[in-house]
């Protein structure tokens, strides 16, 4: 049994999820969430933990039904003491802010795991904990989440449960470290080779952009006529899909430069999900994501925001420093600058602030320890 702590909820429900989950593991799952979140904790509280419901087969305890916490904490300060493993969910424009928060709360060598769809988390966050000191803490990232889920009051019914997933430290170098402490918890984990290849995998960098830039004048005007969008069903479109190849081919080439193994889309949607297609459109129509809900059609500036400045835009910047030309992902970056109206290459963290700065073979040898 290990100790967990597991902060924050979004819309997501990963937070509640994984709670839930690895509750009904038998671990002890103290849980709280941030303070702009505070309303949920009342009713968590009063029930003393989350019912799941749903198909068992979406979690990894493989058990639904109710899934008792160990407490439910009003602070971060509170859930955090003597946590070996930490989970995070966090809305990613806060990720540094939260996070610089937590750092002296952290035990000594506890593992934080963010729970995001990639977005450099632990490239972002990794020299936050250097200067303050505390490098006996380890951030762990991912390509995506290990859950999907939906929440209604306590209620949480899972979605799916992504297979195969590879965490990345910085460096690399102590990744076994990180493994020892969650793969009691994800016995599926495994090593990336460095959070270059997590980072690049992000499968956002991907999808959201090429099924949003065709399908924008459709999701503007169903916001006008104030109807919802099936964004994995309507926008699943054949130009999507020419561009979602498109910018797979250039994101190889940035893999490449780096050294890191390039995993197409169509590969990743069967590693996580199961289900084997040969192109990004065949891809788009798994199972997992046809049975996501209806969003407002407004759902795609809000991804974007974030899609943005924490995927593509360093994307970009390392396809810059490597010398490749990814004319499309700059495309993109600059066509999303001017829909959302910010400055793409002002609005996100520098690959200074990532310590990813510098010629491909120098920022390989950082990421895996070699320096």
């Amino acid at each position: 049994m290990s100790k967990v702590a597991v902060i924050g909820n979004t819309a997501r429900a990963i937070g509640a999820v994984c709670a839930s989950d690895l509750a009904l593991s038998g671990h002890e799952v103290r849980y709280t969430v941030f303070p702009e979140q505070k309303d949920q904790l009342p009713e968590v509280r009063k029930a003393g933990g989350f019912t799941v419901e749903g198909d068992a087969k979406h979690l990894i305890s493989k058990k639904t039904g109710f899934a008792k916490l160990d407490k439910v904490c009003d602070t971060t300060a509170e859930a955090l003491k003597n946590a070996e493993a930490v989970l995070i969910e966090v809305d990613i424009h806060q990720l540094e802010e939260k996070f610089s928060a937590m750092i002296p709360e952290f035990a000594r060598g506890a593992v934080v795991h963010v729970q995001s769809h990639g977005y450099w988390p632990a490239a972002r966050l990794t020299p936050l904990l250097r200067k303050a000191g505390r490098e006996d803490v380890l951030v762990t990232e991912a390509p995506a989440p290990t859950h999907a889920a939906r929440i209604n009051g306590t209620v949480v019914t899972p979605k799916g449960l992504r297979k195969g997933i590879r965490i990345a430290t910085v460096p690399a170098s102590r990744s076994d470290e990180a493994l020892a402490v969650l793969k009691p918890l994800f016995p599926d984990f495994a090593a990336a080779a460095s959070v270059l290849q997590t980072g690049l995998e992000n499968l956002n960098l991907i999808v959201h952009p090429a099924m949003v830039l065709p399908n924008v004048g459709m999701m503007e005007r169903a916001k006008l006529d104030g109807k919802t969008i099936g964004f994995y069903q309507e926008c699943v479109v054949p130009a999507a899909g020419v561009l979602g190849d498109a910018l797979d081919a250039e994101r190889r080439l940035v893999c490449e430069a780096y050294g890191v193994e390039h995993t197409p889309m169509a590969k990743a949607i069967e590693q996580y999900y199961g289900f084997k297609s040969g192109t990004f459109y065949e891809a788009m129509q798994n199972p997992v994501y046809k049975s996501f809900p209806p969003f407002q059609p407004d759902i795609w500036r809000e991804w974007e925001s974030v899609d943005l400045p924490y995927a593509i835009v360093p994307c970009v910047q390392l396809a810059d420093q490597a010398g490749i030309a990814v004319p499309l992902h700059r495309a993109f970056a600059e066509i999303l600058g001017v829909l959302l109206g910010v400055d793409p290459w002002q609005c996100g963290p520098s690959l200074a602030d990532m310590d990813l700065e510098g010629s491909p073979e120098a920022v390989t040898k950082r990421m895996l320890g070699l320096r």
